[in-house]
């Protein structure tokens, strides 16, 4: 099987996103809140609840 490489415009997308302008921010203390409120504690009400 041979290697041709990556289509041209796939390769174009590919260098856009490993640009440093093109790879987002870091998440703020608003987006933790939510992540942990939506990943830890509603998972654990909801076992709770579901014990009782």
């Amino acid at each position: 099987m041979q290697s041709k490489g990556l289509h041209p415009e796939l390769e174009r997308r590919v260098k856009l996103l490993e640009r440093s302008e093109n790879q987002g921010q870091d998440y703020d203390a608003s987006a933790w809140a939510v992540l942990i409120i939506l990943g830890i504690v509603l998972p654990i009400i909801a076992l709770w609840l579901g014990r009782a």
